[in-house]
């Protein structure tokens, strides 16, 4: 055997091996060479999770909406299989799966198909397009053709995946304060971000706030605050009342008193 260097390879060859068995055995030790830094990262790139021990719990990705074809053929519904409409998290990252049958750990995943939950059916349908982060629930892996992505699972919670930065010097940091002020059910707190002359007397009170918020079943959540026109917001949130189950929404309006945001009315647009 002599040891002979090619390219920056070094490799065992037998004495009397031709030239051109030796080009193919250092063609190979180069491939492998310059393979091995593609697979590491590959591998580094999907995280694993075991859906035995109820993972992923938490995941990230744009949300989407599409119509598959079902049964007979799951083919073509123009060609007459049954439309299935699937809600569809396409993730950030890849991640692969393990701890069930039907999970291939070497398969990188980068769809989830989600079910709604009884507090995020509504929440689904108005976050399609978006960008969210989900809880999740209920995970297994895809076995029929009615599945529709690698990985099941029921959506628990669903938000949008906001830039909290984006809204530093606008009204909206006054909003947000309310909300959270809300989930606290402190009606002192969030009186002070509402005009004056409604702090003492009405729904937005601190007495009424406090009455109402602060004996929930389940403390509210601001699931989102989009912008509208100048001085107006969409707040989205949810709260659990005894046996009743809140996905509401509101319009807020702000004005300026003084140099600060306030608010000057709030409108329920879902009756809770």
């Amino acid at each position: 055997m002599v040891l002979l260097r090619m390219g920056g390879v070094v490799g065992w060859v037998a004495k009397g091996q031709g030239m051109k068995s030796i080009s193919k055995r250092i063609g190979s030790l180069i491939a492998i060479v310059f393979a091995l830094p593609i697979l590491s990262t590959r591998l580094e790139a999907s995280q694993c999770f075991d859906i035995s021990k109820g993972q992923p719990e938490h995941l990230s990705g744009q949300l989407i909406y599409r119509i598959f074809p079902g049964s007979p053929n799951f083919e073509d519904v123009t060609a007459g299989d049954e439309p299935e409409p699937a809600y569809i998290l396409r993730l950030t990252s890849p991640i692969c799966l393990t701890g069930d049958e039907f999970a291939n750990e070497a398969e990188p995943v980068s769809t989830v198909q989600l079910f709604a939950a009884t507090a995020t059916e509504a929440l689904l349908r108005s976050l399609v397009g978006k960008d969210v982060q989900v809880r999740l629930a209920g995970q297994a892996a895809a076995i029929t053709g009615h599945h529709h992505a690698p990985l099941l699972a029921s959506a628990l919670e669903i938000s949008p995946t906001a830039d909290i930065t984006d809204e530093y010097g606008t009204a909206a940091t006054t909003v947000r304060a309310f909300y959270y002020a809300l989930a606290d059910g402190n009606g002192d707190q969030a009186a002070q971000y509402v005009i004056p002359e409604k702090r003492n007397r009405g729904p937005l009170s601190a007495s009424a706030i406090s009455a109402f918020y602060s004996n929930l079943a389940k403390p509210l959540q601001l699931v989102s605050l989009e912008p509208q026109t100048r001085g107006r917001f969409l707040a989205r949130y949810t709260f659990e009342r005894k046996s009743q189950t809140c996905v509401g929404r509101s319009v807020v309006e702000t004005t300026r008193r003084n140099g600060k945001n306030l608010i000057s009315s709030i409108r329920a647009l879902d009756g809770c």
